[in-house]
């Protein structure tokens, strides 16, 4: 019994350190800022799915927000969420988001949201790049 749970913690500590070591092979590209943030897509999340295309997209605020989340007062330093782009119809939206605080931890997720309304793409901003960004990559030679 005590070697099944030894075997069993060395497998959580290898399954962690691989879940860490997947997570800093992200490769962040810039795609905008704004006056409260710096935004990122990990282009090596980049998907096609269909007719559309998933990335993971990330937000670096200025300072610590405080929000009400899911009822509950939340600070956080960060957002990381997927989504998901029509390329030929230039929208987008956010099928998932978390709010990460200052130590990494999330201290809010929103879960799966597939039944998110779509939105237009406005020009000049981090959601246009990402999307040209994201849609250049999917497209075959």
């Amino acid at each position: 019994m005590k070697s099944c749970r030894l075997a069993a913690n060395a497998w959580l500590v290898v399954a962690i350190a691989w879940m860490n070591l997947a997570a800093s092979a992200a490769d962040w590209v810039e795609v905008g800022a704004d006056t409260q943030a710096k935004y990122y897509v990990d282009v090596d999340s980049i998907k096609p799915d269909g007719e559309n295309v998933s990335v993971v997209k990330r937000g670096i605020f200025s300072q610590v927000l405080s929000d009400t989340l899911g009822g509950a007062s939340a600070t956080f330093k960060e957002t990381v969420g997927t989504v998901e782009i029509d390329c030929a119809r230039r929208i987008n939206r956010v099928t998932r988001i978390d709010m990460i605080g200052e130590s990494g931890e999330v201290v809010w997720s929103s879960g799966p949201m597939k039944q998110r309304m779509w939105e237009d793409v406005r020009p000049n901003t981090h959601a246009q790049t990402t999307v040209e960004i994201v849609c250049a990559r999917v497209k075959t030679p």
